[in-house]
């Protein structure tokens, strides 16, 4: 009995979660009302409560008339510090939460177009077995179309256990329903960068360059107390070789962010660039399928050349929204990596 009680505590967060959970609205969310439930994944709610801790142990602190000056910057350290992370979790549950609402929307799409493509062999193996009967074709054309086929058929099957999983992943992950889940809002896919100058000055924020800061702050504060009055002059050296320990430690972790940063940066201008070419060649298959359609309306072309016509432009279609999708990630990616806030992408 003792050991069961000393676990509720522990539990009843978990089972107020699980409470939330079964609560939630059994609708298709919107791509924001989804990244909204990053506040109840697990590592945001610790990181939370973390906060909370470093939040009471610096009011402690700073109402204790006996704390020392080290005593207080530490605390006040831990708050700035849990902060961050804070902040660095719940940018990485959007991306996770992204990532997985992304995923469905191209799984629907994906199975769509497989679907298409199986009823487009159908009516291939139907024209093939006419024109055999009719001697227009042969034994193999037959064959050809068999084993079209039956691969769009295990194409199809594999797109469905796609969705199906991709489905089930999302509804995991935030608990909402995947069907019929809209488009990702244009003004997500609208955000810019700002300037780089800025991007890399917010790098102060992020929880590693933070931390590495903090350390030379405290290393710093820690020679200060020491009075060449009293102190021994071996304590002195080793306080300073430990600033400046402190500072390579900061100047090498600040080389690192920033060249990280830069890789991303460059990430999310190839995504941009990507969608651009995406999405002239969606605007050529659109013409194309324009044309195509009055040609068929005119008798000039079979209504199969037309279908296969209208795959090539659901397919075109798909890899438009796959670029879309591809830029929304590589910004989410940005901010969680590094720390870094972008506005529009960092509250929900």
């Amino acid at each position: 009995m003792i050991r069961t009680l000393a676990l509720r505590p522990l539990l009843a967060p978990f089972a107020a979660f699980l409470a939330l959970v079964a609560t939630l609205p059994a609708y298709a969310a919107t791509l924001p009302e989804a990244l909204a439930t990053a506040d109840q994944r697990t590592g945001v709610v610790t990181a939370r409560l973390d906060l909370g801790d470093a939040e009471r142990a610096l009011e402690r602190t700073l109402a204790d008339p006996a704390a020392l000056r080290l005593e207080r910057l530490q605390a006040e350290q831990a708050v700035e510090l849990a902060t961050a992370q804070l902040r660095a979790e719940r940018f990485g549950a959007y991306t996770d939460i992204a990532s997985a609402y992304v995923q469905v929307l191209e799984a629907r799409s994906g199975r769509e177009l497989a679907q298409d493509a199986a009823l487009l062999a159908e009516r291939g193996l139907e024209i093939a077995r006419i024109r055999l009967e009719r001697g227009a074709g042969t034994e193999l054309d037959v064959r050809d179309a068999e084993t079209d086929l039956a691969g769009a058929r295990g194409d199809l099957a594999s797109a469905q256990q796609g969705e199906a999983l991709a489905r089930r992943s999302f509804t995991s992950l935030t608990g909402l329903e995947a069907d019929d889940l809209p488009p990702v809002p244009g003004e997500l896919l609208g955000t810019q960068l700002p300037d780089e100058d800025v991007l890399y000055e917010r790098l102060d924020r992020a929880p590693t360059l933070l931390q590495a800061a903090q350390g030379v702050a405290l290393a710093r504060t820690a020679r200060d107390l020491l009075d060449p009055a009293y102190a021994p002059a071996r304590d002195i050296e080793s306080a300073e070789l430990s600033v400046a320990q402190a500072r390579e430690g900061l100047a090498e972790a600040r080389r690192g962010l920033e060249l990280q940063l830069r890789s991303l940066i460059d990430r999310v201008a190839a995504a941009r660039d990507a969608l651009a070419v995406a999405r002239d060649a969606l605007d050529n298959a659109r013409e194309r399928d324009d044309v195509d359609r009055s040609r068929l309306e005119a008798g000039l072309i079979a209504e199969i050349a037309y279908d296969q016509t209208r795959l090539a432009t659901a397919q075109a279609r798909l890899s438009a929204m796959q670029a879309e999708h591809d830029l929304l990630l590589a910004l989410l990616r940005l901010q969680s990596e590094t720390g870094v806030p972008l506005e529009g992408l960092d509250g929900f």
